[in-house]
């Protein structure tokens, strides 16, 4: 699958707070069709007290630009417990992934963390994973600063090298 304009692309907390530090939130939002879970909503806003004020995201803001925010139960969460045991993924990272089984469309997923880079080999979704550098490339976003590395696509494309040929970092 190719990455273009228009695709749906499930977003979690870090890439939003990437590309809020960066200054591509608001294109990525308009060039792509996200998606997160109300979880990631949560996590975006925690610790906002302790941010100078143009680091917070604003919550209306967000919900406003991400047509869809899915919502997980308890019950799906313990499905997932037992089925996947313990895999490394923090409350948001679990919830995406819970709420992307689920979906039957072509879609994307960002998530710049190793723990979601190996659930994605163990399910075969490593060929769904995008980068924030590749979506920024794709929307011609004009950042601000520059991304951290493993918001890059040279980052996840090692990653997937690596968990490919068998080593688990």
């Amino acid at each position: 699958m190719s990455l273009q304009r228009g695709e749906l692309v499930l977003v979690d907390t870090n890439v939003i707070i990437e590309a809020h530090r960066t200054g591509c939130l608001p294109q990525i939002a308009d060039g792509f069709r996200l998606c997160t879970v109300e979880t990631i909503i949560a996590e975006t806003q925690a610790g906002s007290h302790n941010r100078r004020p143009e680091q917070n995201i604003d919550e209306s803001w967000l919900r406003a630009r991400i047509p869809q925010i899915g919502d997980v139960t308890d019950e799906q969460r313990a499905d997932f417990v037992m089925q996947y045991q313990s895999v490394g993924l923090d409350a948001g990272e679990r919830d995406l992934l819970i709420y992307a089984r689920g979906l039957e469309d072509a879609w994307f997923l960002n998530s710049p963390d190793m723990a979601v880079v190996r659930f994605a080999n163990q399910v075969g979704w490593l060929d769904r994973l995008v980068s924030l550098e590749a979506m920024s490339r794709v929307v011609k976003a004009r950042l601000t600063g520059n991304l951290r590395g493993n918001y890059l696509e040279s980052w996840l494309s090692i990653a997937r090298t690596n968990l490919g040929s068998g080593v688990h970092r």
